[in-house]
């Protein structure tokens, strides 16, 4: 005979089933119906902004403040 697979939840849940069938009790139809609605409306445009790849700053400047910072360190001579 052939080994069976084990067959795999559906739900893929990493939680005891016991513990699952009590948060699904102590849910509130009124909570999820809530949560839904908000998830359908649609989003404001521009809410996001692109964030610049230098962390807020533009990279030409840091760029100009390492070389500043070099140029500084060879007139020292530290």
């Amino acid at each position: 005979m052939t080994k069976r697979a084990k067959s795999v939840s559906p739900f893929r849940l990493d939680i005891d089933p016991d513990e699952f069938l009590e948060r699904a009790i102590r849910t509130k139809p009124e909570e999820v119906e809530a949560l839904i609605k908000r998830g359908k409306k649609p989003k404001p445009p521009g809410a996001k902004r692109k964030r610049k790849a230098s962390g807020g700053s533009s990279q030409s400047d840091a760029v100009v403040d390492l070389r500043r910072r070099r140029m500084r360190k060879r007139e020292t001579g530290r």
